[in-house]
């Protein structure tokens, strides 16, 4: 797609500019002309910009990436530089994935020597809520679907948090967590949450929430799960080790049924568990680096 509104897939662009010489990328890439050197930028620039954005935002989300992580990373991080206040930035939350990739690698890469917080990964469906002045105020699905009526019929979900200082303040608090069903398999926790989500009355009945994450925290991962249990949240069992070797045992006792036995789950998420460390590993548009998913 060589202007923001033609008709050409992005798909195909995408696998001709992999294969490019480094002098035809801005050529190849769709965003490649927003990249280059420009100090005088102008509305209308800004504006193309952000729609381009915004368009490969929304088909990632429905599952057709059409460009490569990093190509959409510098287009966002080329458009927070030139409209820091640009409506995109303000949009819905992001429920970012995890990779899977080879644990041993990762470990080597972003791990070495940390302290790394395992948890289940619940088959549900990833909810994110958000919580102004106290108050649950909206909730999101992963695709940006907003479902705040239906998060409000779960019977252990917190519509209000308790009134301490960070919960009550003004700014919005964001939670990340999973929708599923307690005492039931993989495949039907799953098909309950996502069914819950699509109906127009749902009543709520059988379905739980677990908060595992506060979207934004700089602090560490177990000061940030005690602290989502003061609030009066479900959380997940979670292990903490310095050994790669003690996640592979942990994962060998999951893949033999030994561990979160009673939990819905379709694997175990690994996270690093400094707060500094994580944020100085980052996250792209799609994942975490500081976290991976073995299954």
């Amino acid at each position: 797609m060589a202007q923001l509104g033609s008709a050409g897939a992005l798909g195909a662009l995408g696998r001709r500019f992999e294969s490019c010489r480094p002098d035809q990328f801005r050529t190849a890439f769709p965003g490649g002309p927003f990249l280059m050197d420009n100090n005088s930028v102008g509305k209308t620039w800004a504006k193309e910009l952000s729609d381009l954005v915004k368009k490969l935002d929304r088909a990632y989300r429905a599952g057709n990436s059409q460009v490569a992580d990093k190509q959409f990373d510098q287009l966002e991080n080329r458009l927070r530089e030139k409209d820091p206040q640009n409506s995109y930035f303000q949009q819905k939350m992001k429920l970012l994935s995890l990779d899977n990739y080879c644990f041993s690698e990762w470990w080597a890469e972003k791990a070495r020597n940390e302290t790394m917080i395992v948890q289940p990964k619940f088959d549900g469906c990833a909810l994110g809520l958000r919580y102004q002045s106290g108050t649950l105020v909206s909730a999101f699905t992963r695709s940006g679907k907003e479902v705040t009526e239906a998060a409000r019929t779960i019977c252990n979900l917190p519509l209000e948090l308790p009134e301490d200082g960070i919960a009550v303040s003004e700014d919005p608090v964001e939670i990340r967590g999973e929708l599923y069903g307690p005492n039931l398999s993989r495949t039907k926790s799953q098909a309950l949450a996502a069914g819950h989500l699509r109906k127009k009355n749902p009543s709520g009945a059988g379905l739980s929430f677990v908060a595992y994450e506060i979207l934004g925290s700089t602090n560490d991962e177990i000061e940030d799960i005690k602290r989502l249990e003061s609030w009066f949240f479900e959380i997940p069992p979670t292990n903490r080790t310095a050994d790669p070797r003690q996640v592979k045992r942990w994962h060998r006792k999951w893949l033999a049924g030994e561990l979160f036995e009673n939990l819905p789950t379709d694997g175990i998420v690994v996270k690093v568990a400094s707060g500094a460390i994580k944020q100085r590993l980052g996250v792209t548009s799609k994942c975490p680096n500081w976290a991976i998913a073995m299954k």
